[in-house]
């Protein structure tokens, strides 16, 4: 996942399974945002979990029965 720096316009990417666990960590916290600190200026970065949703890879509907 791609993420631009607000301040310094700075790019970088985020890994699969960082976003993942971001993600869910996010979520059971019934949290809107996830912050990323910036790797050039260290200012936080807010990122959306809607955003981070598009990059989560779907469960399968067996995976789902089977953690049931």
């Amino acid at each position: 996942m791609n993420i631009r720096c607000t301040y310094c316009s700075q790019s970088f990417n985020l890994g699969r399974d960082y976003v993942i666990e971001a993600y869910k960590d996010a979520s059971d916290k019934k949290q809107k945002y996830h912050q990323v600190e910036c790797i050039n200026c260290r200012k936080q970065i807010k990122v959306s979990l809607k955003l981070m949703k598009r990059y989560v890879p779907r469960q399968k509907p067996a995976e789902e029965e089977a953690k049931k």
